[in-house]
């Protein structure tokens, strides 16, 4: 690999944009991936469920972003993350 490959000024210009600037899923998308990671069926996302569905994804430490989304997102602190709780969290991260 030539020793010039990482320097900034070879960065391809044309790369895709971050996915900040996607436009921000539909409700029925939403609804999609909730129910995707929601085995049980049961209407919420349990921690494990969440640490399931960081790990599908391939991030690293699944357990502690299981935690760290209950944290954030469970404002009813019954220790899962509901449909309505879920949409929510996705919608403030987009500022919608």
């Amino acid at each position: 690999m030539s020793p010039w490959t990482h320097h900034p000024k070879n960065i391809d210009k044309g790369c895709r944009k971050p996915l900040t600037s996607a436009p921000p899923p539909s409700e029925e998308q939403l609804n999609k991936i909730f129910n995707r990671y929601d085995t049980n069926g049961d209407g919420h996302l349990s921690w494990e469920e969440l640490k399931s569905a960081y790990s599908i994804l391939g991030m690293s430490f699944p357990g502690l972003r299981a935690l760290k989304a209950l944290c954030v997102a469970d404002e009813n602190r019954d220790g899962y993350i509901s449909q309505k709780e879920f949409i929510k969290l996705t919608r403030k991260k987009y500022g919608k």
